[in-house]
């Protein structure tokens, strides 16, 4: 499965009026938040309207500044998620779901090759005869 379709899955046991984040997504994904935050944000409109994306929102429960804002704000609400006017979920831990009970999505890291000649510390010199 794919880390996009791993995401997804992931997004989907958030349960109806919890919350959670980008980072904690990221950890179980075993990638950088940014590009968890990315993919959420360049969601179909199809994927919307399947994966409760709006359920996700910054470590310090500050909900997205895009076009869809308005949106997650009042689908949060909505839930009986407490959101400040400010746009920043209000009692973050009563809400936070952290699926630690969920098991790690990364694979095992791969090996690196064998270098076959030992790395020089110089940089850009080449080795010479």
């Amino acid at each position: 499965m794919s880390k996009r379709a791993d995401l997804l899955t992931l997004v989907r046991t958030v349960p109806t009026g919890r919350v959670t984040t980008f980072d904690i997504l990221a950890k179980k994904l075993g990638e950088p938040p940014a590009l968890v935050q990315s993919r959420l944000a360049h969601l179909t409109e199809d994927e919307r309207d399947l994966v409760p994306w709006h359920r996700v929102v910054a470590k310090g429960g500050a909900i997205g500044r895009g076009p869809h804002r308005d949106q997650q704000f009042a689908r949060l609400v909505r839930e009986g998620v407490q959101v400040l006017p400010a746009g920043i979920v209000h009692d973050m831990p009563r809400f936070l779901v952290t699926l630690d009970a969920l098991p790690e999505c990364r694979k095992q890291p791969e090996t690196p090759p064998q270098i076959s000649q030992p790395l020089s510390r110089s940089r850009g010199m080449k080795s010479r005869p």
